[in-house]
């Protein structure tokens, strides 16, 4: 009996490390993805050959929107509806602040690098469905 006992207990504990061990990668994964979007960040800034200042302006625009996001996410006082038309509005602000700083021809790139990723995001879709 008491070997029983001994053996439930052991393979509890095996379970629980099993598990613990199961739930770290999620953290990587978080790693990754910020590492990924920053590396999109640097390649949109390359592809619409950003100058200096334009990045310092972007990175202080992108702080401010940050911030604006996170404020909105503390509000517990808001329907779901009014958080993603909110989140909708920061979009577009952040968006419009972004088109102020560039020039004409970085415009004109990022509108079309904008088209081509809905293009291939569609095409994803298409693909899984």
């Amino acid at each position: 009996m008491k070997k029983i006992l001994s053996l439930a207990v052991a393979t509890i504990f095996m379970i629980n490390i099993a598990t613990a061990q199961t739930e770290r990668p999620t953290e990587e994964k978080s790693k990754t993805e910020r590492k990924s979007k920053k590396q999109d960040k640097m390649k949109l800034a390359e592809e619409l050959n950003l100058t200096k200042e334009q990045m310092a302006q972007m990175k202080e625009n992108q702080k401010a929107m940050k911030e604006k996001r996170e404020a909105l996410k503390a509000n517990d006082q808001i329907t779901v509806k009014e958080m993603r038309e909110k989140k909708a509005a920061l979009k577009a602000e952040q968006e419009a602040n972004m088109t102020k700083i560039l020039t004409a021809e970085q415009k004109a790139k990022f509108e079309e690098l904008k088209k081509n990723k809905k293009k291939g995001n569609k095409k994803q879709k298409k693909a899984i469905a």
